[in-house]
């Protein structure tokens, strides 16, 4: 007997992501073989769930849950800039209150990009990856990862499978998808902890401070939570003109 089939045309950058995408066209044909959720099925061809914006059949929005009978054509939408997790959808009705991000090891770098324009984004702790997707959902924050696997992590409710290997790219992509680049304000925070920077005067760090630093440099804050000292050296107009394409 065969099984009855569903259709599942993938839209954007998410056909980018699936297993073996169709040899023409967008559209791919899946036996239901089992009863699944629609979520299970998209993440099994290959696509995080943390990758779909939208999801439409019958021009009807559906949510993760959703198990299709068969006969079924699904339109497959992927995150954009329209889409604010700021806002509730059907998919992800339960929104974020601002933008927070946790970037896990694998991004790293992007994660100390983002401090330096001043975005709140959090480095993970040492943990499992159903243990990290967990704690992303519980502290409200996107995660950014380039592990395909860890977004799947049904707790998961924000996140984005990152998708450049360059630090600077990363940083562009995020920013673009969403929109940040009215909430840039450079040299904020701490790189290192995300900590708020609030100035300091120079005599009240002279004893931590290198001799050739001491003698050049005037201006410093200081990092209200892990107290790391910064000042605008050579590097200060390289780190701007990494953002001043965004602000």
């Amino acid at each position: 007997m065969v099984p009855p089939h569903i259709k599942l045309s993938f839209y954007g950058d998410t056909f980018d992501l699936l297993r073996k995408p169709p040899a023409s066209g967008q559209t791919t044909t899946y036996p239901l073989n089992r009863r699944a959720a629609i979520k299970d099925i998209i993440e099994g061809l290959g696509v995080p769930h943390s990758e779909v914006g939208a999801i439409l059949c019958n021009q009807l929005n559906q949510t993760f849950n959703f198990i299709p009978q068969g006969g079924e054509h699904f339109h497959i939408h992927p995150l954009s800039p329209a889409i604010s997790p700021l806002k509730p959808t059907t998919l992800r009705p339960q929104p974020i209150p601002d933008f927070r991000f946790m970037v896990d090891i694998n991004v790293n770098r992007l994660g100390e990009l983002l401090r330096m324009a001043g975005l709140n984004a959090l480095s993970a702790p040492p943990v499992t990856n159903r243990e990290l997707a967990r704690t992303a959902r519980d502290k409200h924050r996107i995660l950014l990862s380039r592990n395909r696997e860890l977004l799947k992590h049904s707790t998961l409710v924000h996140g984005r499978l990152v998708r450049s290997q360059h630090p600077d790219e990363q940083l562009a992509e995020i920013i673009n998808l969403y929109q940040l680049q009215h909430f840039i304000q450079p040299f904020s925070l701490c790189m290192r902890c995300k900590g708020r920077l609030s100035d300091v005067p120079k005599d009240e760090i002279l004893d931590e401070l290198l001799p050739l630093t001491r003698k050049y440099y005037s201006s410093f804050k200081r990092c209200t939570d892990c107290r790391k000292i910064y000042w605008r050296g050579s590097h200060h107009s390289h780190m701007m003109e990494k953002l001043e394409r965004f602000m």
